[in-house]
């Protein structure tokens, strides 16, 4: 079995298709409206497509669900494939206005030195941005028990 795709809930489909489009390297295979489940009119959906094949589909947020709709801690990880272009990615959602948090550079997690950041995306939704060094656990060397 493999990952299929993860579902993301917002109440700006297309802003957060576009922001994942313009900022993240994802493309927009689809976007569109159904009927919206509680019969209030129509919800906005979209797919978007990772450069490595990996699937978000965003759904609307029902009025009354707006607010957070991710508890505390949630987000998306994306890997760079360097520390520079961590700090490079920082400072261009600077300039978009996305206000991503401060960068930390250089702790160890599972045999592996990290630099990341988190970004708010909107509806309590993050993203993180990092980087790490290779490591045995992480690629795959150690068997999950």
């Amino acid at each position: 079995m493999r990952l299929n795709h993860v579902n993301l809930c917002s109440s700006d489909v297309p802003g957060l298709a576009e922001k994942l489009a313009t900022h993240f390297g994802y493309r927009i295979a689809d976007s569109g409206t159904y009927p919206a489940p509680d019969g209030s009119g129509d919800a906005h959906f979209a797919m978007v497509i990772g450069a490595d094949g990996s699937e978000l589909v965003i759904t609307q947020i029902a009025g009354d669900e707006r607010g957070s709709a991710y508890p505390p801690g949630f987000h998306v990880g994306l890997l760079q494939d360097s520390r520079e272009a961590v700090l490079a990615k920082h400072e261009e959602l600077i300039a978009a206005g996305l206000n991503p948090g401060s960068i930390s550079d250089g702790f160890e997690v599972w045999g592996a030195t990290w630099t990341a950041f988190y970004c708010p995306l909107g509806d309590g939704l993050e993203i993180e941005v990092n980087y790490r060094t290779r490591s045995d656990f992480l690629d795959g060397a150690v068997v999950a028990r």
